[in-house]
């Protein structure tokens, strides 16, 4: 089981003096908006499920809006395969010819169409979240993925606010492992890790996003006070999680 995520109001993640004091992180918290615009200052995270998911049934794969027909059960205990990166700015994001995105929009960027299996939900989080190193494809990622509600006019109000601020810098980053929380026929938890070297060690933040199957494709189902999943926070390592990522796979 991955060490536990820090959730004490003194020592939160993003108040813990090494991260003050790294610039590389400082700019990390910048880059990655959707550990800030999904976890408001203040608020404590909620803690994420010790395992993944481990429902038998299979469940079958209604077809994606572009058509892809994969199918699957619904646990996912190791890594999907045939996965390519492709760099988005300073960070990559992942995409398979059987799970998606099976569609990228040529004037915004925005990648979409996965398929109604584990592997289509883990690789829609993914890219839902890598979208986060570019405020812009960040912006039209939620307006094009995400579920109408409250919670998503926040997510996008926040992620507006990011750019008027011109806060747009970008870090080196890469995913580090994912789980799967829970899986049903239209419903789906998936937490990724994501690594940033701050010159001297990993450090690891994960980011947990809640998603429902709805149109043919995953879309994001935010809370009403524009968190996306079950957890955000900062863990000290890969244990816990199936390592996945541009060098594993």
């Amino acid at each position: 089981m991955t060490d536990q995520i820090e959730t004490d109001d003194n020592n939160t993640w993003w108040k813990a003096p090494r991260f003050l004091i790294s610039a590389v992180l400082v700019a990390l918290l910048i880059v990655l908006g959707i550990v800030l615009w999904l976890w408001p200052d203040g608020e404590e995270p909620t803690q994420a499920a010790p395992a993944p998911a481990t429902t038998a049934e299979p469940v079958s794969g209604e077809e994606s809006v572009c058509g892809l027909d994969a199918t699957g059960g619904t646990t996912l205990t190791k890594a999907p395969e045939d996965v390519e990166w492709t760099a988005l700015g300073a960070i990559y994001a992942p995409s398979s010819e059987k799970h998606g995105p099976g569609t990228v929009d040529e004037s915004t960027g925005v990648r979409s169409c996965y398929s109604h299996t584990p592997e289509g939900a883990l690789l829609a989080t993914t890219n839902i979240l890598t979208s986060g190193n570019d405020p812009q494809l960040l912006l039209d990622t939620i307006k094009a993925q995400a579920v109408d509600g409250p919670g998503r006019d926040v997510a996008i109000g926040q992620v507006q606010q990011r750019l008027s601020s011109g806060d747009t810098a970008t870090v080196p980053l890469e995913v580090g492992g994912f789980r799967l929380l829970s899986y049903t026929a239209d419903k789906a938890s998936v937490e990724v890790v994501v690594a940033a070297d701050d010159g001297n060690e990993d450090i690891y933040m994960t980011t947990g996003v809640d998603l429902v199957w709805t149109e043919g494709d995953w879309h994001v189902s935010f809370q009403e006070n524009g968190d996306p999943g079950p957890v955000s926070g900062q863990v000290s390592d890969l244990s816990g999680y199936i390592e996945w990522g541009p060098h594993d796979g």
